[in-house]
């Protein structure tokens, strides 16, 4: 990739039959019907995932390192073919393209705020939606390079977060937190508890 600061970061990939490696990203909503509501799909797609999935389904040559027979590693070009399969409220799970989603834009986002500090470039994000609603979308669950490091508990993050401040929050996925109304002061507490957790002196919990 000519952006060095280019992260590849997606649920899970499969080698083809083609010899390239086929991106799929996994979503479970028990709030939302993610199999039609396409924008909902959007919105819970992190900045930095969709920055590299628009990049491939371009045609930019991406390439990730796979393990060889012989223990050594050699590189594999990803597939522009990107799926996203989401759970079916009648059961099962719908296969969804990315490419045809992402035409659409994404236009059911209101507006959106980073919550700095919390994971180096890939902060989380708070996304309100056009009706009013809210996501705090991750873009990984464990983060990547968070402050505690490998001693990061994500349940005990995940409950902490929800019992801790007054916004009514719903972990709906694993990356996602739901909540249906907040006010602006809501909002920024849950900012500072992304930006203090797991500090020393912070008076947000950590880890014994």
């Amino acid at each position: 990739m000519s952006d060095p600061h280019f992260q590849i970061v997606c649920d899970n990939t499969v080698l083809d039959g083609s010899g390239k490696v086929r991106i799929i990203e996994s979503m479970h909503s028990a709030l939302r019907d993610l199999s039609t509501d396409h924008d909902e799909v959007l919105a819970r797609i992190h900045p930095v995932r969709r920055k590299f999935f628009d990049a491939v389904c371009a045609g930019e040559k991406v390439e990730v390192a796979m393990n060889a027979g012989n223990g050594g590693k050699h590189k594999v070009e990803v597939h522009r073919d990107i799926s996203i399969r989401v759970n079916q409220p009648q059961g099962g799970v719908a296969k969804l393209a990315y490419a045809s989603l992402a035409g659409r834009g994404g236009g059911a986002v209101r507006g959106e705020v980073l919550g700095k500090g919390f994971d180096a470039n890939a902060e989380p994000i708070i996304r309100q939606m056009q009706d009013r609603s809210f996501r705090l979308v991750f873009c990984t669950m464990p983060p990547r390079q968070h402050v505690l490091g490998e001693a990061f508990d994500m349940e005990a993050f995940g409950e902490g977060l929800v019992s801790s401040v007054k916004a009514k929050l719903v972990w709906d996925d694993r990356d996602v937190f739901y909540f249906e109304t907040a006010s602006a002061d809501e909002v920024r507490e849950i900012l500072v508890y992304l930006r203090d957790y797991g500090k020393p002196g912070a008076g947000v919990p950590s880890p014994a």
